[in-house]
C-alpha cells in the first residue's frame, strides 16, 4: 500500500524533544499524517532513575508523558509494540494487531539490556532481572523491600558501568539493612567510586560464588531483535550506523536517533546523553526533507559530562562529576548542578494546563468523546415523547427481541460515538466493546454484528489505513468474542477532520447476541423488594478523559483504565448463565449497563422502569438505598475531581441528582447512605456517579441469597426496598 505518512517509533528522549517543538511551533510539522508507536504512555527519564528507587524523588516525577505530548502536537498515538520492521514494504509489525504503513520512520526506540547466556535462564525463572524496562524492573525492587534485613540473602548488581555503580548507591539508600553485592570487572571501576562503594558496605565480587537471593542487570545495551535480523547497516554494538544527516545508510526514508543509532565514525560514543542534543538537526531534517530541501549536517559532541549520585542517608547530599577520564567529586555543588539538570530536562515536557473557563471556542474543543458524547438524558425522553415514541422513554431497555423460538432469542442492540482515542485499531476494538456491553447487560452472548463507519474526507491512501485499522480492531474483538461481521455501510465525512485524523472516525454497531437452553432476557424493569445491587467495574472513565484533555498527567489511572477500556466482560455473564442452569434458577432479576448517562441516570431508568410496572400491577413501589463508601473509583479519579475536572455531559447529567436531592424522603426514589462520610466525600462520590463511563461497569440486580455466587470483580454498592 503506497501512503503518505510519517511515523515515529519509540519514545525515546529525542521523539519527546521532537512532539514538544512541533507542539510549540506547529510549523516545523511535516504536513502529513503522523503517528507515534510507543509500548508505554509515559517515558521514564534514565538520569532520573536511581533517584526514584532511591526514595529521593517518587516516580511520577521522572516520567515524561508521552500520551500527552502527541496529543498536543495533534499526532496519533499508538500504544503497542514492534516486533518486526520490514523495510522492503515499509510496513512496521506490531504486536497483536495489524502491520502498519508508512513513508518517512523515524527510530528512537532505545535499547534493551544486554543479557549474557550466564543469566538468561535466571531472567526465565524471574530471579534476574534487567535494568529495562524501567516500568518492571521497578516493580521488582518494590517487591523486595519486605526484605530489608541482614538475616536475607544478599542482593546483587551485575555490571561495571556508571549505571551498575549508581543503582547500587541507590539500593543502599533504599534499604539501610540488606547486603548488597556489586559483582563487576573491578579494574573498570574508578577508585574513587570503589572507596565510596567500601564506605557504603557495597561488597564488590569478579564473579556470583555465593548465596544469594536476587539479581539486578545493568550489564549495558543491545538492540531488539527486529533491529538484528533486519536489513539495516549496524555497528559492532548493533546499533543503527546512520548519515550525517542521520539518514539510516541506504535507507533515505529512515532517520535514526538516540541509543539505538550511531553515525559513520567507528567506536563514536554515541550516547543518550549526546543524543538528545540530535532534536534541533532531527526536527529541521524531517520538515526540509518533506520540502525536498538539502539537509543539515548534525556535529555531535565528542564527550559529554556525566553525574553520579552518591544518595548519602543524611542531608549532606554529594555527586560525582566525569567528563571524559576526568572525575571530580563527591560534592554537594555537583549535587545541586545533577538536580538541577533532570529536574529541567523534565520539565521542558510540563504542558500548560488547560481550564474551561477560557471562552467558547475552548469549550467546543473540550466536548468529551466516547460516550460522554450522547445526547442528553433530558432531551433524548423529551424528543422520544413529542415523537410519540412514549414506550422508548418509558420503558427504555438495552437490547430488543427481533427472533424467538423454543431453542433462541436473538437480540438486537445498536451504539457508537465519536473516535474516542487517535489509534484506530484500538478505537475500533473499544467502540465494538462498548456495543457490546448492552447484549451483556442483558445476559446475551455476541453472535455477529454490522458496522457503520465515517472517514475523514480527502486523505487518499490514508483513507485505507484508517479503515483498515478501524476494521481489524473491530473483526479481533468479535472473532475473540465468538461473532462475525455481517456486513455494513461506509461514508466519507463533509466536516473539516480534526488532527490527528484518526479522532475524525464514527463507528457504530448493531450487534446481536443469542440466548439459548430456555434463558430469557435480562430486564431493566425487574427489581424486587430485597435485592442487592452488584457492580463490575469501578467508575471515573469520563473524568480520565476529561484530564487528559486538560493536559493533566493521568499516569496513576492510565493502565487499569485502559485495561478495562479493552476487555471483555462476556466471560462474567457466561459465569451467570452456567450457574443459572446449575442451580436451576434465574439469579438475576435486573440489570444494564453504566454508560453516557453515569451511575445514577442509568439507575434511574431501572427503578422508574420497575416502578411502571409494579404500579400496572398494583404493587408498591421501590426506592433504592446506596452505601456511598461502597463505590470503586479507578486510582487517581478523587484526586481529580477535588481538582473540579467534570466530563462534558456531568451538568446534565446532575439533574438526575438535583431532581432526587429536592424531593421529600418518603418520595426519594434513591437514598444516599453517608455512613461516617465528610461532606467534602459526600460531594466527591456524587460526582463519581454522575460521570459518564465508556465501557463501563454492569449493573445487576439478584436476590442476596445469590450474591455468594458472585467472584470479587462485583461488588456490593446498595439494596432495594419498598418506599
Amino acid at each position: 500500500m503506497s501512503i503518505n505518512h510519517l511515523v515515529l517509533i519509540g519514545g525515546g528522549h529525542s521523539n519527546a524533544l521532537l512532539l514538544k517543538k512541533w507542539f510549540m511551533k506547529p510549523s516545523l510539522m511535516p504536513n502529513l499524517p503522523i503517528s507515534i508507536i510507543s509500548r508505554d504512555s509515559h517515558l521514564v527519564y534514565s538520569s532520573m532513575y536511581p533517584s526514584v528507587i532511591a526514595k529521593s524523588i517518587p516516580l511520577s516525577d521522572s516520567l515524561i508523558n508521552i500520551h500527552s505530548l502527541a496529543k498536543s502536537a495533534q499526532i496519533s498515538f499508538i500504544n503497542s509494540e514492534v516486533r518486526d520492521l520490514d523495510v522492503v514494504n515499509k510496513r512496521i509489525i506490531l504486536k497483536n494487531r495489524p502491520f502498519i504503513n508508512y513513508s518517512k520512520l523515524v527510530l528512537n526506540c532505545g535499547s534493551q539490556t544486554l543479557i549474557s547466556k550466564d543469566f538468561k535462564d535466571l531472567v526465565k525463572k524471574r530471579i534476574a532481572f534487567p535494568i529495562k524496562p524501567f516500568f518492571e524492573s521497578y516493580q521488582f525492587i518494590k517487591s523486595e523491600d519486605v526484605h530489608n534485613s541482614e538475616r536475607e540473602l544478599p542482593f546483587v548488581i551485575v555490571g561495571s558501568g556508571l549505571a551498575a555503580v549508581e543503582m547500587a548507591f541507590a539500593l543502599r539508600k533504599r534499604w539501610s539493612k540488606r547486603l548488597l553485592v556489586l559483582v563487576c570487572n573491578i579494574e573498570k571501576i574508578n577508585y574513587l567510586f570503589i572507596k565510596k562503594l567500601e564506605q557504603y558496605k557495597i561488597a564488590l565480587k569478579r564473579e556470583i560464588d555465593f548465596s544469594y537471593k536476587r539479581i539486578l542487570l545493568c550489564t549495558g545495551n543491545e538492540p531488539y531483535s527486529w533491529i538484528k535480523n533486519n536489513y539495516l547497516s549496524l555497528d559492532k554494538k548493533g546499533r543503527i550506523m546512520t548519515n550525517l544527516d542521520l539518514r539510516v545508510n541506504k535507507y533515505p526514508d529512515i532517520f535514526a536517533v538516540g541509543d539505538c543509532a550511531c553515525m559513520n565514525r567507528g567506536e563514536n560514543n554515541y550516547s543518550g546523553i549526546l543524543a538528545v542534543k540530535s532534536s534541533d538537526t532531527l526536527a529541521k531534517n524531517l520538515i526540509k526533507d518533506f520540502r525536498r530541501e538539502k539537509l543539515a549536517i548534525w556535529h555531535p559532541q565528542t564527550v559529554g559530562l556525566q553525574l553520579v549520585n552518591l544518595f548519602n542517608n543524611n542531608n549532606k547530599q554529594r555527586s560525582f562529576a566525569i567528563y571524559g577520564r576526568l572525575t571530580l567529586g563527591p560534592s554537594y555543588f555537583l549535587w545541586l548542578l545533577k538536580t538541577k539538570i533532570d529536574r529541567n530536562f523534565v520539565h521542558k515536557f510540563k504542558l500548560p494546563l488547560i481550564y474551561s473557563t477560557e471562552g467558547q471556542s475552548m469549550m467546543k474543543s473540550m466536548d468529551c468523546r466516547g460516550c460522554a458524547a450522547k445526547l442528553p438524558q433530558d432531551t433524548l425522553n423529551t424528543s422520544l415523547r413529542e415523537a410519540e415514541l412514549d414506550e422508548f422513554a418509558e420503558y427504555p431497555e438495552d437490547a430488543s427481541e427481533i427472533y424467538k423460538s423454543d431453542k433462541e432469542i436473538i437480540l438486537q442492540s445498536i451504539d457508537g460515538f465519536p473516535a474516542l482515542i487517535s489509534d484506530p485499531f484500538l478505537n475500533g476494538r473499544i467502540t465494538t466493546l462498548h456495543a457490546c456491553s448492552d447484549l451483556w447487560a442483558s445476559g446475551a452472548k455476541i453472535s455477529s454484528a454490522q458496522l457503520l463507519i465515517s472517514i475523514p474526507k480527502g486523505l487518499n491512501d490514508y483513507q485505507k489505513y484508517l479503515f483498515t485499522q478501524s476494521l481489524g480492531g473491530i473483526k479481533s474483538t468479535l472473532d475473540e468474542l465468538g461473532g462475525t461481521i455481517l456486513g455494513g455501510h461506509t461514508f466519507e465525512s463533509r466536516n473539516i477532520p480534526d488532527k490527528p485524523y484518526p479522532l475524525s472516525i464514527d463507528i457504530s454497531l448493531t450487534v446481536q447476541g443469542i440466548l439459548k437452553d430456555g434463558q430469557k432476557p435480562w430486564k431493566k424493569y425487574g427489581m424486587k423488594p430485597g435485592d442487592v445491587l452488584l457492580m463490575s467495574r469501578p467508575l471515573g472513565v469520563g473524568i480520565f478523559f476529561a484530564a487528559q484533555m486538560r493536559n493533566i498527567d493521568v499516569f496513576q489511572s492510565y493502565e487499569k483504565i485502559f485495561e478495562n477500556l479493552t476487555s471483555s466482560q462476556q466471560s462474567m455473564i457466561d459465569q451467570i448463565n452456567i450457574i443459572q442452569n446449575q442451580i436451576g434458577k434465574r439469579i438475576v432479576n435486573a440489570s444494564t449497563d453504566i454508560t453516557g448517562y453515569g451511575f445514577l441516570g442509568h439507575l434511574k431508568e431501572m427503578i422508574d422502569s420497575s416502578n411502571s410496572i409494579r404500579r400496572k400491577n398494583d404493587f408498591s413501589e421501590l426506592k433504592v438505598l446506596l452505601d456511598l463508601s461502597s463505590f470503586r473509583a479507578y486510582p487517581g479519579i478523587f484526586d481529580l475531581i477535588r481538582k473540579g475536572i467534570k466530563s462534558s455531559l456531568y451538568l446534565e447529567n446532575k439533574k438526575v441528582f438535583e431532581q432526587i436531592n429536592l424531593q421529600k424522603y418518603f418520595e426519594k426514589i434513591i437514598v444516599f447512605l453517608k455512613k461516617d462520610l465528610l461532606e467534602n466525600e459526600y460531594f466527591e462520590i456524587i460526582e463519581l456517579l454522575l460521570d459518564p463511563q465508556t465501557c463501563g461497569p454492569l449493573l445487576i440486580c439478584c436476590h442476596p441469597e445469590y450474591e455468594k455466587y458472585f467472584n470479587n470483580q462485583w461488588y456490593k454498592v446498595g439494596e432495594v426496598i419498598e418506599k
